[in-house]
């Protein structure tokens, strides 16, 4: 095989296939990386056996060709080569020589043959969303999401879709994330839960702006996401997720509406700062007629700050783990919002003033009588 391409194009398309390199595993050619060169240009494909990222860029192809390159040395190496035209060619003794200006290496890859086929997906349900979308329901979500391998299906999202409306839900048992936004009626109902790995990918991935689409393309039991000349496949999780709505307080007796996120952010980093120093974690949110005071102690001292608000219904003393607290604030992009609360021992909902374009639920830590 034998291609010519610029040392950038081939630099940026290996920075996001490689986010599926695999760096331990049980089979070592999904160590390398796959190179496959035809007339529609050069495929680039790393997999970690769950996930597969391909992208396809642009090259002169003099002669087609596959081959496997060991990944971490074949990235150290192109990278460091300047921005010039690179020549890349293999025998069929699967020694390739690159040539960039005056530098020439030589790589010892393996046989193509040996690396897994991309996943068919037999679509069964396909959805277009804008990337900026996506990557913000990704980040104002995954946070959520459980790291408990034993509730294998609350380590990912769940993307639903129906009556003109598109949510990712996640949750870990202490605290919930739903963001929901508007999308085509005509999209068919679904909902499929996404491993949090391949949307972490994702949000690094979709970059674009909001003419920028991805496609997502749901199989049985697989995704294959697209995004301009990238494809990503990964193996979607099984079993049923929680009947999140069910758990959402829908009644309240307490309604507090933050009127500066940015300040209500500064008050509970000041107050994390001496939660962090004590064995509980956490912060105790006192509500009275138009204040809301936050305090944290340890043994080493504590914090005291207050904050102005709008309150309505009874006053209310409530303790969270300030991470709970803090991973929802930095979420949350509106600069008011409202918390619900019922008791200090019921989840607080947090909503937006107006819409519902997300919501969020945090369990408090009972306080000592």
């Amino acid at each position: 095989m034998k291609f010519i391409l610029n040392t950038n194009e081939l630099v940026s398309a290996l920075s996001v296939t490689t986010h599926a390199l695999s760096p331990r595993t049980t089979m070592p050619i999904l160590e390398g990386v796959l190179l496959d060169a035809s007339e529609e240009g050069l495929r680039i494909t790393c997999s970690d056996g769950a996930m597969t990222i391909s992208s396809l860029v642009e090259a002169s192809i003099e002669e087609e060709g596959r081959i496997v390159m060991p990944g971490r040395l074949f990235v150290d190496v192109v990278r460091k080569l300047p921005s010039a035209e690179m020549m890349f060619s293999a025998g069929q003794n699967m020694i390739a020589t690159i040539k960039c200006a005056g530098s020439r290496t030589t790589i010892a890859g393996k046989p193509a043959d040996l690396f897994p086929s991309l996943p068919e997906i037999s679509a069964e349900s396909k959805v277009e969303l804008p990337q900026p979308l996506l990557r913000d329901m990704i980040q104002q979500t995954s946070f959520a999401v459980s790291a408990d391998e034993s509730r294998k299906i609350l380590t990912g999202c769940l993307l639903e879709i129906a009556d003109g409306e598109v949510r990712m839900v996640a949750l870990d048992g202490f605290r919930l994330a739903v963001r929901m936004a508007p999308i085509s009626p005509d999209i068919n109902k679904m909902s499929a839960v996404i491993p949090s790995k391949l949307l972490q990918e994702l949000s690094k991935i979709v970059s674009g702006g909001e003419e920028d689409m991805v496609t997502m393309t749901f199989g049985a039991s697989q995704l294959l996401a697209e995004i301009g000349n990238t494809k990503v496949y990964a193996t979607l999780l099984e079993g049923e997720y929680i009947k999140y709505r069910q758990i959402i307080p829908t009644t309240w007796k307490t309604a507090v509406k933050i009127l500066d996120r940015g300040q209500l952010a500064l008050c509970v980093e000041r107050a994390s700062l001496m939660a962090k120093e004590s064995k509980t974690n956490l912060i105790t949110l006192t509500i009275t007629d138009s204040l809301m005071t936050i305090t944290s102690n340890s043994e080493m001292g504590d914090v005291y700050e207050e904050i102005q608000v709008e309150t309505e219904g009874d006053d209310l003393k409530i303790a969270f783990n300030v991470k709970y607290v803090t991973d929802v604030i930095r979420a949350i992009e509106d600069d008011e919002f409202i918390l619900h609360f019922n008791s200090g021992v019921s989840p607080s909902v947090i909503v937006p003033v107006e819409g519902s374009g997300y919501t969020y639920m945090v369990l408090p830590v009972r306080l000592n009588a």
